[in-house]
C-alpha cells in the first residue's frame, strides 16, 4: 500500500484502501492521497471490547499466531483491552506445527489447560491457520471470540438489517457467493466517488476529495447510520459488527460507549491518538 501511495504519479491520485487493518497506515504511516474503507484492527478489537464489557466478560487469555497479521491484530487486542479497561489473565503463542485435523482434540485441551478458569479465551489468527481447531476443543468449556468464534467484523454475509439482505442477494447473484469484508469495503470505495462525483458534478481529485472529508459527506452503507470519513486520518466511520457464522450478535458501537464528536469514534484511533499529520 505504502509503496504504491509513495509512487510519483500517486501523488495526485486518491487511492483507497480496502484489505489492510494495520492501525499504523491511519497514524504515523499515513498518506494523504489514501483514504481507508477497510476497518482498521483497532476497530475491530475496540468493537469486541465493547462486547467483552457489556457481558462482564473480565477475566481472559488470548493465543496469538506467528503471522504479522497475528500480531497486528493481538497488539491491536491489548490495547482496546487498556482502553475499556481489561487486561489479560494468560497469554500464550501458538507454535504447533503438526496437523491438527488428527491431533486437536489431545494437543488443544493440554494447550489450554493451565490457562485454568477464565471468561473468554481470544484468538488472534487472522490468516485463519489454526483457529477453528481450538472451538470446543477448549480444556475449559468457555466462549472463544476474535479470529474465530464470535467475531467483530466489519461485514459478514449474517447481516440483514437495513436493507443488508438486498446489497448481499444483488451480489451473491452477481458473484456466485457471498459478500465479505473485502468486498464490502471495494463497494463502499466506489459508492464514496460515485457520491461523491454526483454531490459535486466535478471529477478532479482536489475537489473530491475535499468533499469526502467534509462535514457534509454521507454515505449509506446499509448498517444503520450514515457513514463519513475521519479527517484526521482517511478512515471511514462505520458500525462494527459482533457475529458468528450463523447469526449477528451486536453491532458496535454499542449503547453506554459515548464519544463527544461522533459514537463511531469510539472505534478504533481516535484524533488525540492517532500521529497522522498529513491530513492537517
Amino acid at each position: 500500500m505504502l509503496n504504491i501511495a509513495d509512487l510519483p504519479e500517486a501523488s495526485t491520485a486518491l487511492l483507497f484502501n480496502v484489505s489492510a487493518g494495520a492501525p499504523d497506515l491511519r497514524s504515523g504511516n499515513c498518506r494523504a492521497n489514501v483514504l481507508h474503507t477497510a476497518a482498521s484492527d483497532a476497530m475491530r478489537t475496540d468493537a469486541l471490547a465493547q462486547v467483552l464489557v457489556q457481558k462482564r466478560w473480565d477475566d481472559l487469555v488470548m493465543i496469538v499466531g506467528t503471522h504479522a497479521a497475528d500480531q497486528s491484530y493481538a497488539e491491536a487486542m491489548r490495547r482496546s483491552l487498556t482502553k475499556f479497561g481489561l487486561r489479560l489473565e494468560g497469554e500464550k503463542t501458538w507454535v504447533f506445527d503438526a496437523d491438527m485435523r488428527r491431533n486437536a482434540a489431545q494437543e488443544v485441551p493440554l494447550f489450554t489447560q493451565d490457562f485454568g478458569d477464565y471468561d473468554a479465551l481470544i484468538l488472534a489468527d487472522e490468516v485463519h491457520d489454526f483457529g477453528r481447531y481450538v472451538l470446543y476443543n477448549t480444556w475449559a468449556a468457555r466462549p472463544v471470540v476474535g479470529s474465530e468464534g464470535l467475531s467483530a467484523v466489519a461485514w459478514s454475509p449474517v447481516i440483514e438489517q437495513w436493507g443488508a439482505a438486498q446489497l448481499q442477494s444483488r451480489f451473491t447473484e452477481q458473484n456466485g457467493r457471498e459478500m465479505n469484508a473485502q468486498d464490502y469495503a471495494a463497494w463502499a470505495a466506489l459508492r464514496t466517488l460515485g457520491e461523491a462525483v454526483t454531490r459535486t458534478n466535478a471529477s478532479d481529485v482536489a475537489t473530491l476529495r475535499g468533499y469526502i472529508l467534509s462535514e457534509e459527506f454521507e454515505l449509506a452503507g446499509f448498517k444503520g447510520r450514515p457513514l463519513s470519513y475521519r479527517d484526521w486520518n482517511g478512515q471511514l466511520r462505520q458500525p462494527i459488527a459482533v457475529a458468528h457464522l450463523r447469526a449477528l450478535v451486536a453491532q458496535a458501537p454499542l449503547e453506554g460507549f459515548l464519544h463527544q464528536v461522533n459514537e463511531m469514534d469510539s472505534l478504533g484511533l481516535d484524533r488525540p491518538e492517532s500521529m497522522c499529520e498529513v491530513f492537517e
